[in-house]
């Protein structure tokens, strides 16, 4: 069954226009990547450009692991602990996004990811980006603090 009222927010003029910027800022990163790559081979070699492209991906892949692990273990140490923390959320939220940018092979790529790291501008994206989806920190802070309490945060679905 169609939802309207969310085809009616997707095609409105503000939803568009906001896709739109977001897919054309990405497409045209995309571009700038592919002529750095274009301009870096010129001047260093193909070979040497392509392994400073793997090499960059590896350490992203690496770091963000880290990166992930240690914000998931912020985020269950504020559960277990009770204190509600918004910075620790939106946190794991901007690594999760900065980790795709790293990971996925491109300078300026990289270069992005490692600017949405920066604590100000991380907490400041992953406040949007819940605004954005609709989460509410403290909602999301309470439900995972009694679903531990309850013994489920393990299971992937309720027994009944």
């Amino acid at each position: 069954m169609l939802n309207f009222r969310l085809l009616n927010i997707l095609t409105s003029s503000r939803s568009v226009r906001t896709w739109l910027g977001i897919i054309s800022t990405l497409g045209t990163g995309v571009l700038l990547d592919v002529l750095l790559f274009f301009k870096l081979s010129i001047v260093l070699g193909p070979w040497i450009t392509m392994t400073a492209l793997a090499v960059n991906t590896a350490a992203g892949i690496f770091l963000m692991n880290y990166l992930t692990n240690l914000r998931n273990r912020q985020l269950n140490d504020s559960i277990d602990s009770g204190n509600y923390n918004s910075e620790v959320l939106s946190r794991y939220l901007s690594s999760l996004t900065a980790s795709l940018f790293i990971i996925t092979p491109g300078f300026l790529n990289s270069l992005l990811g490692f600017v949405i790291l920066l604590p100000p501008v991380g907490i400041k994206i992953g406040n949007r980006m819940a605004r954005i989806i609709g989460v509410d920190w403290q909602e999301a802070h309470e439900f995972l603090r009694l679903n531990r309490i309850a013994g489920t945060g393990d299971d992937k679905y309720a027994e009944g």
